[in-house]
């Protein structure tokens, strides 16, 4: 943690500081220190005062704040992501036996679960832990709310296709590179979404090894739906689901900093507390309807039974 104090006279006192390089921070010493426009270097203070204060610029790396908390907050989301997998996981077994209109509900539901909670809902409850010491933290709605709809249409677009397909590779891996994608740009919008008194820089290496990782998991993802039917292996799939996802997350995490500048002007918009309770209705409200449509629902065996019942009718009138 960083502590910076500036007096009248420009004097910089630290409890933990960087030396200044080229704007950016780097380095480590413990001083107090000075930063002049005549000098672009941080130098022990003896009897010097500054002629006019340069802004005080750190950069923080986001990956770093999730840890603030503990691991408390990391698990709250991973389990947050095996909840929506699961329950869509669930959904998608039961579009199989369904009839076309019955199939699109669940593909549906599905797409609501998986992309709403399981990746939507993870990525906010991870960024709602993140602490930024030196800056307050807002959130533009209207970019969250965007995301939202993205990671749940984009999810939804590779349940369809798969889901009204023959389980193919020349289908699945198209299916999966669209959808990891779009789960990234879900990630990164949501992470635009984020206010401080600075702004954003992302280590590029990371961020498409983030987005490589999204793909790879969208695929498995769609994969597993498609093809996973006993409860044995969907509850041994659910927590890998889960890790893909929280990996993704946190790579892009590691690849984004914060660039923080006390001379940039202060954040605006919705509060960590404004955006945290429609967040904890959301995830709570979105498995209850998904569990209140399952219980709902005919059973596999019951479908058959009204099938074959159908069948019998249609040849009785045909007699």
């Amino acid at each position: 943690m960083i502590t910076v104090e500036m007096n009248a006279d420009g004097v910089l006192r630290c409890d933990r500081i960087f030396r200044h390089q080229g704007g950016s921070v780097v380095g480590d010493m413990t001083s107090t220190l000075i930063l002049t426009e005549r000098s672009q270097s941080l130098t022990p203070l003896r009897s010097v005062r500054a002629s006019r204060p340069l802004a005080i610029i750190s950069e923080v790396n986001l990956a770093l704040g999730h840890m603030e908390y503990g691991t408390q907050i990391p698990i709250i989301a991973y389990l947050v992501s095996c909840l929506g997998c699961g329950l869509g996981l669930i959904c998608t077994t039961q579009a199989r036996g369904a009839t076309r209109a019955s199939r699109n509900v669940w593909l549906a539901l599905s797409a609501v679960s998986i992309g709403g909670t399981g990746i939507w809902g993870m990525h906010f409850t991870g960024m709602l832990g993140v602490t930024v010491h030196g800056s307050p933290v807002r959130w533009d709605v209207g970019l969250t709310v965007v995301s939202l709809v993205i990671a749940i249409v984009i999810v939804g677009f590779g349940m369809f296709l798969v889901g009204y397909s023959k389980p193919r590779m020349r289908t699945l891996l198209p299916a999966g590179l669209i959808t990891g994608c779009g789960v990234a740009a879900m990630h990164y919008m949501g992470m635009a979404s984020m206010r401080v008194q600075g702004s954003l820089r992302y280590n590029v290496p990371l961020v498409v090894l983030s987005v490589a990782i999204g793909v790879i998991a969208a695929t498995a993802a769609l994969w597993i739906t498609r093809n996973v039917r006993r409860k044995a292996a969907m509850v041994i799939a659910v927590p890998i689901m889960g890790l893909a996802v929280c990996g993704m997350h946190y790579t892009g995490m590691a690849a984004t900093s914060m660039v923080l500048d006390a001379k940039a002007p202060m954040p605006t918009g919705a509060q960590n507390s404004m955006l945290a309770w429609p967040l904890i209705i959301w995830i709570i409200a979105c498995p209850v309807m998904i569990l209140s449509a399952l219980a709902l629902a005919p059973s596999a065996e019951e479908i058959k039974t009204e099938q074959y019942y159908q069948e019998v009718a249609a040849r009785l009138r045909n007699e």
